[in-house]
């Protein structure tokens, strides 16, 4: 017989505010996934600390309709926080021959169909799948939780089912906060360069400058000092800025935080995810939802940049992705937890993490 207690488990029987989800945890991680919400990933719990990193949206919130009519319903108005994917759409909006796109497309709004594809003794995977129903695009995720490690590796995949090229943009939005983000943590990238959104006149609660190109991680502030991106604002902050992170080699990211003795690191495919979206909401959205009730770090593997002009801009540098009839694109991500104060040299593509 196995032994429950060392085994992964996983299941597909939970609800969450009445939104169909599963769970999967081991020894280290718990992870609870909305299969009935977008396929959010809602909780990523280290459990030698008790803390998801992940943060949660302090707005109310409500599940989209199960049936989507007319209009897309507000992607804000059904956001939980936590980590979403979004197709085929990164911001917006865009246009297309018979209807429209918002703000993040559709992904996050539909229910997916989750099933067991793994449950053994070595780990359990979750299988998630879905079509968009004003794109032609199937889409799957396999969601996989070894036994003995605090990491979660995910497949995803994305079929064009259509007769017609169409054009598209993958967007993972990841949300960390409280309390792993804070002034005593730090962010490491291996970006080489970025540049901040142009924000429209009248904008108050920007401390990056409006359009400024920088070296990471110093930025021009609007005050005309410098900020270290690298660092996290206070928790009584009224900032909101938008920055889009460059020149990667190979895709990662961790935030440490030394005070809790945790870290969260992601690794991703750098040639197709070759931008990470710097979403910093720290206390100033004055809109709603949030209206300042939210200190969230978005750190955002994206295939296209920038968010504003779409798809105008992501066309002329470039960056919107294309995808034909029948065609197939595949990528992988591991998302991990670990201990300890140190900088972080690297994330690998199995998770490891190497300190400096």
């Amino acid at each position: 017989m196995d032994d429950w207690n060392k085994r992964p488990r996983i299941s597909t029987d939970y609800a969450y505010r009445g939104i169909d989800a599963s769970v999967l945890e081991n020894r280290h991680l718990r992870v609870m996934v909305l299969q009935g919400k977008g396929g959010d990933i809602l909780e990523f719990r280290d459990k030698r600390t008790d803390v998801d990193v992940l943060w949660h949206a302090d707005h109310e919130w409500s599940p989209p309709p199960s049936v989507l009519q007319g209009a897309e319903p507000s992607w804000d108005e059904h956001y939980p926080g936590g980590w979403q994917v979004n197709l085929p759409v990164a911001a917006g909006p865009l246009e297309f021959p018979g209807g429209t796109y918002e703000h993040h497309g559709e992904t996050a709004l539909v229910p997916w169909e989750a099933s067991i594809a793994r449950d053994d003794e070595t780990a359990v995977t979750l299988e998630l799948t879905t079509d968009l129903r004003q794109y032609p695009f199937s889409i799957t995720r396999e969601l996989t939780l070894p036994a003995d490690a605090a990491r979660l590796e995910i497949q995803e995949s994305v079929t064009n089912e259509g007769a017609f090229e169409l054009e598209y943009a993958w967007q993972q939005h990841l949300t960390l906060g409280q309390p792993l983000i804070g002034p005593q943590a730090h962010l490491d990238v291996p970006a080489e360069k970025g540049y901040v959104e142009d924000y429209d006149p009248g904008n108050e609660y920007n401390r990056l400058e409006s359009g400024a190109t920088f070296e990471w991680p110093e930025a021009p502030a609007a005050d005309g000092g410098t900020v270290d991106l690298e660092r996290f604002p206070s928790t009584d902050a009224r900032h909101n800025d938008m920055a889009y992170l460059r020149g990667f080699e190979e895709g990662w990211y961790a935030v440490t935080n030394p005070e809790l003795d945790l870290g969260f690191g992601i690794h991703w495919p750098a040639d197709l995810f070759e931008s990470l979206w710097y979403w910093q909401p720290f206390g100033g959205v004055e809109a709603a939802p949030f209206w300042g009730r939210n200190y969230t770090a978005g750190l955002e593997p994206t295939t296209s940049h920038p968010g504003h002009s779409y798809p105008d801009a992501q066309r002329e540098n470039g960056t919107m992705k294309t995808l034909g009839p029948g065609e197939t694109v595949e990528t992988s991500f591991v998302a991990t937890t670990f201990g300890g104060e140190d900088r972080v040299e690297r994330v690998g593509p199995d998770g490891t993490v190497e300190t400096r």
